[in-house]
This record gives structure tokens, sequence and C-alpha cells, in this order.
């Protein structure tokens, strides 16, 4: 008759389904292996059960161990030598080519045993520390009994660390643990803090870069806007206009804004760059690509004349035009313009 049976498609240890485990009283197959197991992993103040159990703890006041749940586990299942004797189940498991031989980490197990050990001594718990304080030190001798007997030789180093949460957070299943954890070792310089510590430090650079990225780009974006203006002026040129009457502002005496009249024989066409939406009635709509011929020019950067490929009259911005001679291929590529549009607050121009 079979002494041991094999951990399957366990609910509360999955990591160490395909373990071999010892038959005992009320615990001969996986479904009684997870009733026996389940009070004391199945929510995340379950350990407290075990401590409790085991050393007599007050519940109440009780911390979270390092590797508590998959410590616990391996405590169910993975068998350790009988009196220096053969391993036990050794039959079933030569004959099983799908068995489990991938041991719980030393490492992992001595880190849960020192972190109970820490909780039993801290007289704020209360547990009875002396007087299963040999349960307490066979544990430890346990770590060592289990890993030597469950590792296959051919397997190397290979060894089960823990749950996913439990080598995320420093053995414990959250991230507030393992903070607490690593300030009160920091003296240790624990691998797993200082891994901690990198992320922190690679965000920190990475935030760097991208600030120094985003200012390099912000003064070249000025200063190629800084240069569109300066060339702007340069194609925009007021030579070509000779004086005339002045136009009237509304609600203002004669004498204010200045008025140009655009000789019929210099190049009085604009190429409109940027599209303007009328904010007033004497205003005229323009779009991208539109033809304009100027009959006048406004000393405030406004002017007036005929959108040709509308066929509308009125008052224009020259911020969203350039000189119809320029090369407008150059322009198409500028989605703002050059220099503000000033606002208007009535019409300026009176027939």
């Amino acid at each position: 008759m079979n002494q041991c049976f094999k951990i399957e498609n366990s609910k509360y240890c999955p990591d160490f389904n395909g373990y071999y485990t010892m038959k005992r009283t009320n615990l001969n197959d996986t479904t009684s292996f997870d009733n026996a197991i389940k009070k004391y992993v199945e929510n995340k103040d379950s350990y407290k059960i075990y401590l409790s159990e085991k050393f007599k703890c007050s519940v109440e006041k009780l911390p979270d161990f390092r590797y508590s749940h998959s410590f616990i586990c391996s405590s169910f299942a993975v068998i350790p030598n009988v009196d220096n004797g053969p391993k036990l189940c050794k039959e079933q498991i030569d004959k099983d080519k799908n068995v489990n031989k991938i041991p719980f980490c030393y490492y992992s197990c001595t880190a849960a045993v020192e972190s109970i050990g820490e909780i039993l001594t801290n007289p704020d718990y209360e547990c009875s520390w002396k007087e299963y304080s040999n349960y307490f030190n066979s544990l430890k001798t346990n770590c060592n009994s289990w890993y030597n007997n469950i590792k296959d030789d051919n397997l190397s180093d290979n060894c089960f660390i823990g749950t996913k949460e439990e080598q995320q957070f420093c053995g414990y299943s959250n991230e507030d643990d393992k903070k607490n954890y690593c300030q009160q070792k920091k003296h240790l310089k624990d691998s797993c803090c200082e891994e901690s510590n990198k992320i922190t430090t690679i965000i920190f650079i990475f935030i760097v870069i991208i600030s120094a990225c985003m200012t390099i780009f912000l003064y070249i974006y000025k200063k190629k806007n800084s240069n569109l203006f300066n060339k702007y002026k340069r194609h925009v040129n007021f030579d070509f206009v000779e004086g005339s009457t002045k136009l009237p502002y509304e609600g203002e005496e004669e004498g204010g804004e200045t008025s140009y009249t655009v000789k019929s024989t210099e190049n009085n066409l604009l190429y409109v760059f940027h599209e303007y939406i009328p904010k007033i009635n004497d205003e005229i709509q323009l779009n991208v690509g539109d033809i304009v011929k100027v009959s006048k020019i406004f000393d405030d950067g406004w002017a007036y004349g005929t959108n040709i490929s509308t066929d509308c009259e009125g008052a224009l911005p020259l911020a969203c035009c350039t000189e119809y001679r320029t090369s407008i291929s150059s322009m198409l590529s500028f989605s703002i313009p050059t220099r503000p549009v000033n606002k208007r607050d009535s019409s300026l121009y009176i027939g």
C-alpha cells in the first residue's frame, strides 16, 4: 500500500503541485490536503492562525512573517528525513516521470524561520517563546532537510523562491510590509531592497531625461518660430507702398492710424498660409492656399483687399499671409502664424 499521495490541482498551494507527501490522519489526497491548509493561507491574515496555534501568540497584534504562504505550504507538503533513513515515497517518486523535484529554496525557508523568531522574541506579541523553543529550533533544521531530500542534483541549484507576491515584496504579500522590512533592515543591504532602490533610481533618471528632451525641444521650437518671424518681415516689405489718406477707426478722431495704398505696378498679391475666421462683419475669411490682392495696408498689421479665390472683399490680417512670389512650398509646413494677429474691436474700413 502506498504511504504517500501526489498533490495535484491544489487550490491553496498550486506551486507545490507534483510533490509527494506522506499520508496522515485525515490527510490522504489533495482535497483533504487543501482542507487542512485552508485556514492558514486562504486570506491575508490567515498566517496569524498558524502562529497562534503553533506558538500561542496574540492574534490581534501579529505582523506577517516572510514567505509565510510558501513556508506553511512546504511544512505540509515536503517530506523530511525520518531517523536518517531512506526517503519516504521514494518508490512512487522514482516511477513518476512528472514528479515535481524543485525544492523550496533554503534561503526562503530560513528567512521565514528568522522572521518568525523575531516575532516570537518580541514581548509585544505575547507568544509562548520558551515553551515552544524546541519546536522553533527544529524548523530551521527542517529547512536544510527539506531542501536536500527533495532536490534533484540534475536540476543544479534550481529551487522555488516563493509566490509571485513574495518574490516581488521581499517575502511579503504587499508593498507596505516590504517598505517596513527594508527600513528596519537597511543596515543589512538586502538584495531585494537594493533592487527596489535601483528601480526608483531608474525611474528618476528616466524623468530627468524626458525633462531634458522637452527643454531642448521647446528651445528649438521657439528658435524656429523666431526665425520664421524674421523671415516674414523680410518677405512682407512695406517699401512697395505709398502714403495715402488716413482711414479713421470707429470712435476715434482722424489723426490716429495710418493707411497705405498699394501701387498697382507693384506686386500686391499675397499667399495665405494660415486660415483666418472673420470676427467682424467687414473682415473676410482666409483659407490656406488662397490668393489675396491687397489694395490698402494699415500700420497695425491689417490690410484691405480682395480674396481672389473666393471673390470676397474686406479687411484681412497680414500675419496669415506672405508675399505671393515667395516660394509657396516652403510655407506649407507651417501651421501657425509667424506673429500674433492683432485683435480688432471695431470695423476699420469705411468705403
